[in-house]
């Protein structure tokens, strides 16, 4: 009797359409007022059976004589990469046979990428580990709930894990470079295993962040996701060994002299003021610099080390790709654009609505920032100079 979290169900075979149907009604009883009935059934809103190129059932739910019939899609699994099919076809034949019935995805888990996916395609949806949402005009009912964002009962897949500075490293790739590209090309670009960099690519296919070619190769990617997703295993302040110091004479002083300091070994600028040069918010407070030697840079820009009331923060980066399509303005050295808005969007205080701006501009200037091939040398495309 496997227990999800939510809901627990009794299977000793493979989950049937039918026990999953039943679930999402009884997790629907559960939540909507008494007087409120809620009903599966195997007959689709115009009478005919379900399953034989429709819906898997229906559920109605009465509300004082307000009727809502909610077209069912249960499904053992259902991935990211699943959902386009499902609406491509299935959807696409219930939304024109039936423009007005609701439609219900109802699966033992749905990652947080496919629940994504479902809303965005206006789907209904009920995990048996209580993710759910559901929208009806009539009767008016919105529902949000939160449940697992990890699967209960995995299946070993031999995919690579996203995250970690390989997984980081390939996805600023895939971010700062425009497609196409073969598995070995990013092998040779990233200096990682093309094992590795294969299996990650599955991983992302899976989660319909990146396409690729019937031979493996990445034909395009999802910019805004796959950054998304890169920032949902990292944060700047903990992925990066980070110090906080005090500048005495206001932030803007350290910044100035970066240009001509000598002796302090490389030096870039993160965080946000590297997003105020392309996408500005507000005056940046916080000066944060990747740096290759912290006690000869907090030397050489007179820093104090502080644990309270820092307005620098120095950073020894997870990885040498922050060191990667380096763009400098005025003598001083910004990461790339992509570098910069996952820093701030796993920042603190202004960051995240910094890094939100600086995501906006990358998606709106692609061709300022984004280099056009894998042997593009460093520095390549930084965004405005």
């Amino acid at each position: 009797m496997p227990c999800y979290g939510a809901l627990t169900v009794t299977v000793n075979a493979p989950l049937r359409e039918n026990d999953l149907t039943e679930a999402a009604v009884a997790w629907l009883r559960e939540r909507l007022p008494r007087a409120w009935s809620v009903e599966a059934s195997r007959q689709n809103a115009d009478g005919t059976t379900a399953g034989w190129g429709g819906p898997d059932g229906t559920i109605v739910i009465n509300a004082h004589g307000f009727l809502a019939t909610l077209a069912v899609e249960a499904k053992r699994s259902l991935g990211p990469r699943d959902v386009a099919g499902l609406f491509g076809s299935v959807g696409q034949k219930l939304r024109a046979l039936s423009p007005n019935v609701p439609i219900l995805v109802v699966a033992p888990w749905l990652s947080p990428r496919t629940r994504e996916l479902l809303s965005a395609e206006d789907v209904n949806y009920i995990d048996l580990t209580g993710n759910a949402q559901v929208r009806l005009d009539a009767p008016a009912l919105f529902i949000v709930a939160q449940g697992a964002d990890r699967d209960p009962t995995p299946t070993p897949r031999g995919r690579a894990r996203v995250r970690g500075p390989k997984a980081f490293r390939l996805i600023r790739t895939l971010i700062d470079v425009k497609p196409p590209y073969g598995v070995r090309e990013l092998a040779d670009a990233t200096r990682l295993a093309p094992g590795y960099v294969s299996r990650l690519l599955d991983a992302l296919d899976d989660d319909v962040l990146v396409g690729r070619s019937k031979r493996g190769g990445v034909e395009s990617v999802d910019i805004e996701n796959l950054l998304r997703r890169w920032t949902e295993n990292y944060d700047v302040f903990k992925s990066n060994d980070a110090t906080p110091y005090l500048a005495p004479r206001g932030v803007r002083a350290p910044l100035a002299r970066v240009a001509g300091a000598s002796g302090i070994g490389r030096v870039a600028v993160t965080g946000s003021f590297a997003a105020a040069r392309l996408a500005p918010v507000a005056a940046p407070a916080l000066l944060a610099l990747y740096v290759e030697k912290p006690t000869a840079v907090a030397d050489g820009l007179d820093l104090i080390a502080a644990d309270q009331g820092a307005n620098v923060v120095l950073l020894r980066p997870f990885d040498s790709v922050v060191w990667e399509r380096i763009v400098e303005s005025n003598g001083v050295r910004y990461v790339a654009p992509s570098q910069a808005a996952a820093d701030c969007l796993t920042g603190n205080g202004r960051m995240p609505a910094e890094g939100e701006a600086l995501t906006q501009w990358l998606l709106a200037n692609e061709a300022d920032w984004r280099s056009e091939g894998l042997d593009e040398p460093e520095g390549g495309k930084g965004g405005a100079g």
